[in-house]
């Protein structure tokens, strides 16, 4: 596996220039139907009012890419994504397609008015080198030389690192970068989980003033529980 598998003026996508304060990240949806139909009703309401919507891969299962999610949340507002590394059923690996500029590249930067996001589902995977991510969520980032490598991995320089696959919401500062994962909405892992079942996860937001960049995550099950307490009887 590596970035031979495409060629590498698609495994690093052109920069995108967009005017966005607000953007919603979501990851690791792992819809198994191709129209995202299940893709929680919460995910929907916690982005309301962004101004973009970046997807950082494993929104399908397998084969069947689920790339429906993609016009759902198109609903909402834009949306930009990457592609992935994932397996098909006989476990051999394979680099998902990209969808024009909605979807494109294993990494690509998204210029948001003068700050530079770069999204990649996979720290650990091509292009550029690896950024070890244990399952816990946070980048191992001691001793890494981060503007240097994250500048290899996306062909420039970051401000913002945004990244998936450890379906657990993290965030890190390291070398003048902001690491942020949004977990996953339908397949979370972390505390709380209990093994078996599939509960809400999360989402983040981004907010960006030109200056500064902060990082929420939003729990889905606290807007369920919210939206049940409203219109419970009183």
């Amino acid at each position: 596996m590596g970035d031979n598998d495409i060629p590498a003026e698609e495994a690093i996508a052109p920069p995108t220039k967009v005017s966005a304060r607000r953007i919603g990240l979501i990851g690791d949806d792992h819809n198994a139907v191709a129209d995202g139909s299940t893709l929680p009703a919460e995910v929907l309401e916690a982005f309301a009012g962004v101004d973009l919507i970046i997807h950082l891969g494993h929104m399908g299962v397998r084969e069947q890419l689920g790339r429906g999610v993609l016009d759902r949340l198109g609903a909402i507002a834009p949306v930009l994504a990457i592609r992935d590394y994932t397996a098909n059923e006989a476990g051999e690996m394979f680099v998902t397609p990209a969808d024009g500029d909605r979807v494109a590249g294993l990494t690509r930067v998204i210029d948001a008015d003068g700050t530079r996001i770069g999204a990649v589902h996979n720290l650990s995977q091509p292009p550029g080198p690896a950024i070890t991510t244990p399952p816990g969520g946070l980048p191992e980032l001691a001793g890494v030389d981060v503007a240097k490598t994250v500048g290899e991995k996306f062909g420039g320089p970051v401000d913002v690192v945004a990244f998936g696959s450890s379906h657990r919401p993290a965030v890190a500062f390291a070398g003048g970068v902001i690491f942020v994962n949004p977990g996953s909405p339908t397949y979370g892992k972390g505390p709380g989980r209990i093994p078996g079942q599939t509960p809400l996860g999360t989402v983040g937001i981004l907010d960006l003033d030109g200056k500064a960049a902060t990082f929420e995550i939003i729990e889905l099950a606290c807007l369920r529980d919210a939206a049940a307490k409203e219109h419970a009887p009183a």
